[in-house]
């Protein structure tokens, strides 16, 4: 099955929700993954985590695509060119993705899930971090289009 046809089965994202929302599901995904014990437990979570973290890819790229973010410090006069926004955050749901696709396709010994979906969860809320919270309150950031 297509991951277009995959995330059809979840009727949350034909509503289009923001990026907030849909990080904030996957992060409710990997604690649920966190109580699963066995493989048939772990595929159907993670399935639909894999749906959620593909629609969070594409709110990433797209909020990159017309945005940069200008770094400020308070006694500069000129700006210093800063990353991509949400550059960091793109990387980390590239983990996240990759370490959901190793939990549904790999055999892997039964005492590595705990920590497989632990590191999943970590990065998630790294992401959740990112996306939701302020990135840093000492700096004064610019957005320019």
């Amino acid at each position: 099955m297509e991951n277009q046809s995959i995330s059809q089965l979840y009727s949350e994202l034909s509503l289009n929700p923001d990026l907030p929302t849909l990080v904030e599901r996957c992060t409710l995904l990997t604690e649920i993954l966190l109580d699963c014990k066995s493989l048939p437990q772990t595929q159907p979570v993670s399935r639909c985590l894999g749906a959620y973290l593909d629609e969070v890819k594409r709110g990433l790229v797209e909020s990159m695509r017309d945005f940069q973010v200008v770094e400020f410090e308070e006694n500069e006069e000129q700006p210093r060119q800063k990353e991509w926004l949400l550059e960091d955050t793109e990387t980390k749901c590239d983990y996240c993705r990759a370490l959901n696709h190793v939990l549904l396709v790999s055999h892997f010994d039964r005492d590595m899930l705990p920590h497989l979906t632990g590191l999943l969860h970590d990065i998630t809320h790294s992401i959740a971090a990112d996306v939701i919270a302020p990135r840093c309150e000492n700096r004064v950031i610019h957005i320019i289009s």
